[in-house]
């Protein structure tokens, strides 16, 4: 796909970095998570006890099954993908700053993200660095994850100063 020019995009066409709305949280919807799907992600992909074995768990630090990093960190990343990224051209993601795991998620939790653009800024002809501060909130409103990323996004520029 290309980029948007000045005219604004067509059907098929992806927004450059320079269209990201720095500064504004965006609201990237919710999730709610079904301890079968907690347990799948975990028996395949991190298969520690308190996260597939509910007998064993509950008598863990967390009294219950409670889902995995990865599982909470791939629930904002598809969120926010849908909600924001797919519209614009991203190229890659490029590092995680910061992840904070502030508190267990659960069997039936229902997550909610939001995501703000911190900075846009060129970094090689053709791409900007992008800053993302990202949350999910659990039904109760109380953070679950915290993180803040970096990604490369298409400019719409073809040469960047510096």
């Amino acid at each position: 796909m290309t980029t948007a020019g000045t005219d604004g995009p067509g059907p098929n066409t992806l927004l450059p970095a320079e269209e990201l709305p720095v500064g504004q949280e965006l609201d990237c919807g919710s999730y709610q998570l079904t301890e079968q799907e907690l347990c799948a992600f975990a028996t395949q992909w991190d298969p520690q006890y308190f996260h597939v074995d509910p007998a064993r768990a509950s008598d863990s630090d967390f009294g219950g099954l409670i889902a995995s990093g990865l599982h909470t960190m791939s629930i904002y990343q598809r969120l926010v993908v849908s909600a924001v990224y797919q519209r614009y051209d991203v190229i890659a993601g490029r590092a995680f700053r910061r992840v904070e795991f502030v508190r267990p998620v659960r069997a039936g939790d229902v997550l909610t993200c939001a995501a703000t653009v911190r900075s846009v800024e060129p970094d090689k002809p053709g791409r900007c660095l992008v800053v993302v501060e990202g949350c999910l909130r659990n039904q109760h409103g109380r953070p679950v994850l915290r993180l803040e990323l970096e990604c490369l996004v298409r400019s719409r520029r073809a040469t960047s100063a510096g």
